[in-house]
C-alpha cells in the first residue's frame, strides 16, 4: 500500500494586500506621470511674474510619496531571493539604459563627422 507523504514544505499562499501594494504603486506613477504632464503642458507665465509652485508640483510630491510607500510594502512582503532578483534586474535595466544613451550618442557622433 502507498502511503501518502506529508508535504516538508509549507505551500506559500500570496498575500492578497501585496498585490494591493502593486497597484496602488502603478496608480502612483500614473498620477506623478500626469503631473508633471500637467506641469509641462502650462504656458508660460508673462513678464515679471514669477512662477510659483502650485497644484501640479503638489500632486507630483503626493505621487511621488504613495508609491514611495508602496514599494516599501512591496519590498517588506518579499523574500530575500526575490529582492536579489529584483536588483539585479534593476541594475540590467539602468545597464541597458546607459548604453542606450551611449549607443545614441556615438551614432550622433558619426553622424556629425559623416560616417553614419
Amino acid at each position: 500500500m502507498s502511503e501518502s507523504k506529508p508535504e516538508t514544505q509549507a505551500r506559500r499562499v500570496p498575500n492578497p494586500h501585496v498585490h494591493v501594494a502593486g497597484i496602488i504603486a502603478l496608480f502612483a506613477v500614473f498620477v506623478v506621470v500626469a503631473g508633471w504632464f500637467w506641469n509641462s503642458m502650462e504656458p508660460a507665465p508673462p513678464n515679471g511674474v514669477e512662477a510659483g509652485f502650485g497644484m501640479p508640483h503638489g500632486v507630483m510630491v503626493a505621487g511621488a510619496g504613495v508609491f514611495l510607500a508602496a514599494l516599501i510594502t512591496r519590498i517588506r512582503s518579499m523574500n530575500p531571493i526575490d529582492i536579489l532578483e529584483a536588483v539585479w534586474d534593476l541594475l540590467l535595466g539602468m545597464l541597458a539604459a546607459v548604453g542606450m544613451v551611449l549607443k545614441g550618442i556615438w551614432d550622433r557622433f558619426l553622424g556629425l563627422i559623416g560616417w553614419h
